[in-house]
């Protein structure tokens, strides 16, 4: 089954907005999605980035602002 890039963008700005937790995030991620090459890079990244020991979320959020904004622009 895989994840349509509209479902990790409005994920991804759901937990920007305190709506979801980072599981959650991380459950969406793992699920393999169509994407341009710059966007593919970056969720590679941010999924690097979550499951680091030193996740915190002000660390978390202008990767996943920069994600949303690729996929948004189809990169």
């Amino acid at each position: 089954m895989s994840t349509s890039p509209d479902l990790v963008v409005s994920t991804l700005s759901r937990w920007l907005a305190g709506h979801v937790d980072l599981a959650h995030v991380e459950e969406v991620l793992a699920q393999p999605v169509e994407l341009g090459p710059e966007s593919a890079e970056l969720v590679a990244e941010l999924r690097e980035e979550i499951s680091a020991p030193d996740t915190s979320r002000p660390k978390l959020q202008p990767l996943v602002r920069e994600t949303i904004e690729a996929i948004a622009l189809g990169q």
